[in-house]
Parts: C-alpha cells; structure tokens; sequence
C-alpha cells in the first residue's frame, strides 16, 4: 500500500507542478501599428508613398513573346522566336528647387 500511496502522491504532485507552471501569465509584447501603403494620387496614377516618407513610387513593365513559324513544302520546318522583358521604377519627390525626377529601366531581349 505504501507503493501504491507513494506513486498517487508521486503523480498527483507532478500535476499539480506542471498546471501552476501553465498557470503563469504570458505577456505578449503589443504589436507595432502597421503602416499601409498610401495611394499618391499628386503625380498620376499609379503611384504610392513608400512607407516613413514622402516619396512616391511607380513599378511597371511588359512581358512580350512572339512566334513566327513557316512551313514551306518540301523544307524542314522554320521558326523564329523573340521575347522581351521590361521593368521600370519611377520615384517622384518634392523638393526646395521643384520635384525631383528619377527612373530607372532595365530590359531584356532574346
């Protein structure tokens, strides 16, 4: 009985450790406010904030493929292929001396 009285009290005292270290409160740190992405609607459209501060941003391009096949009679098969790819981003930013202008284009051709 001793063994039987032993392991209960054994069990019972684990428990009761294990439920009080649950017990303790968590403190989660308060999430930082997000900053969204403004609309700036002052140079176009297209346009946003970059967020904490006043410059606005433009991101566009194009993706282009094109396939030219021929098949003349009694000639192997002919085709061309080309593909382009653009990007540009644009930044705008009032200054003292008016706005400031910058852009940058990069392209690929094949």
């Amino acid at each position: 009985m001793n063994i039987k009285s032993l392991l209960l009290g054994s069990a019972a005292a684990l428990a009761v450790v294990s439920g009080a270290q649950a017990a303790d409160a968590v403190v989660a740190a308060e999430p930082e406010p997000m900053e969204y992405v403004r609309v700036c609607d002052a140079y176009g459209t297209g346009y946003f904030y970059i967020p904490g501060t006043e410059t606005c941003l433009k991101i566009g391009g194009l993706l282009r493929a094109e396939k030219y096949v021929e098949d003349a009679k009694g000639s192997k098969e002919y085709y061309e292929w080309h593909t382009r790819a653009r990007i540009q981003i644009e930044a705008k930013n009032d200054s003292e001396w008016g706005t400031v202008y910058s852009w940058i284009r990069l392209q690929g051709d094949s």
